[in-house]
């Protein structure tokens, strides 16, 4: 694996959304290319800082309700 491909799959990776082969490779580029591993844990840090500020609200239930209703009516 080269720059362009760890780079390609750098957004996968720090989802954790990479298929086995392409872990091991993408791993492998990252511990022997420092530009690369810098880039990752750079992405890394920035996904914890969004998952940190991002604020989740509770739907209504009634909200929920209305969404189930429709999804188990017929078309």
């Amino acid at each position: 694996m080269n720059c362009t491909d760890a780079q390609t799959l750098m957004s996968a990776a720090v989802d954790g959304e990479l298929t086995l082969k392409e872990q091991k490779g993408f791993e492998k580029h990252i511990l022997s290319c420092p530009s690369c591993s810098a880039e990752f844990e750079e992405a890394q840090k920035t996904k914890s800082i969004i998952r940190e500020k991002i604020i989740r609200f509770k739907a209504p239930q009634s909200l929920v309700k209305s969404i189930l209703k429709l999804s188990d009516s017929p078309h």
